[in-house]
C-alpha cells in the first residue's frame, strides 16, 4: 500500500527506481511516483502501458507466461503504437529448466527485432547455479555482447554472487574489447582469474639456494617446483 511513497522517496533522493510486478495497481503507483523501468508486461497486463504512456518510463516486454516467443509480437506492436519506450526480454531460464532453449530465444529475438533494445536477467543463472559466479558472468557477457543486449538485471543475494556486479562490470569490458577487436579474451585483464594464479612462477635451483642462504629463522619452507 505504501509502494508509491517508497518509490517517491527514493527518486527524490536521486535514485533510479524500477518496479518488478505484474499487478497493474502496483505498476501504476510506482510509475506515477517516478519509477523509470517496469518489469514486466505481456499480453496479460500490457494495457497499463497505454494508460501510463505519458509518463517517462521504459517497459520490459516478455513472452506470455509459459508461451512461445511469438506472443511477444502483439505486445511489442501495441507498445510501438502507443509510443512507449520498451526493451525485450525473452527470459533467461536456469540450468535444468530450459537454459539452452532460452538462449536460442534471445538469438531468435535478435533476428526478429534487429534494432530493438534488449535485456537479460543474468541473475537467473548466477543466483541459481552453485558455482563461483565470475566465469558464468563472462559467458553471459559474451552472449550479450554478440547479440547486442545492452541491459542486464543481476543481484548479489546468495553468497557465491556477493561480487557479481563488479564481476560483470569487468566481464563486459573484457568481452567488448575482444569482440570489437577480433581478439581472444586472453592476456588482456586477469582480474577475473580468481581460483588460480594467471601465471605460475618457477624458481630454478640457484634461486632456491640463494633464498635458503638468506633465511635466518628456524621455520621450514617447502617449494613445489618442476613437478617435484
Amino acid at each position: 500500500a505504501e509502494l508509491g511513497d517508497v518509490v517517491r522517496e527514493l527518486v527524490d533522493a536521486g535514485m533510479r527506481v524500477s518496479v518488478d510486478s505484474f499487478d497493474v495497481d502496483e505498476i501504476r503507483a510506482a510509475v506515477q511516483a517516478g519509477a523509470s523501468l517496469v518489469l514486466s508486461v505481456n499480453g496479460s497486463n500490457v494495457e497499463i502501458a497505454r494508460e501510463l504512456s505519458g509518463w517517462p518510463a521504459r517497459w520490459v516486454a516478455i513472452p506470455d507466461l509459459g508461451a512461445s516467443i511469438d506472443t511477444l509480437e502483439p505486445t511489442i506492436e501495441k507498445l510501438e503504437a502507443w509510443g512507449v519506450s520498451y526493451l525485450i526480454d525473452p527470459i533467461l531460464e536456469p540450468i535444468g529448466v530450459g537454459f539452452m532453449a532460452s538462449l536460442e530465444r534471445y538469438a531468435d529475438a535478435r533476428r526478429r527485432w534487429p534494432d530493438a533494445e534488449m535485456l537479460m536477467g543474468i541473475g537467473n543463472l548466477t543466483e541459481l547455479t552453485e558455482v563461483d559466479s565470475a566465469g558464468v558472468n563472462v559467458l553471459l557477457a559474451a552472449v550479450c555482447e554478440e547479440l547486442g543486449i545492452r541491459s542486464v538485471l543481476t543481484t548479489e543475494l546468495i553468497n557465491w554472487t556477493r561480487s557479481a556486479v563488479r564481476e560483470f562490470d569487468l566481464a563486459r569490458r573484457l568481452v567488448h574489447y575482444s569482440v570489437q577487436n577480433g581478439v581472444l579474451p586472453k592476456h588482456l585483464d586477469s582480474r577475473l582469474v580468481m581460483l588460480r594464479d594467471p601465471h605460475l612462477p618457477e624458481r630454478d635451483e640457484r634461486e632456491l639456494e640463494e633464498l635458503a642462504a638468506r633465511l635466518q629463522d628456524p621455520n621450514f619452507r617447502i617449494f613445489v617446483e618442476r613437478g617435484e
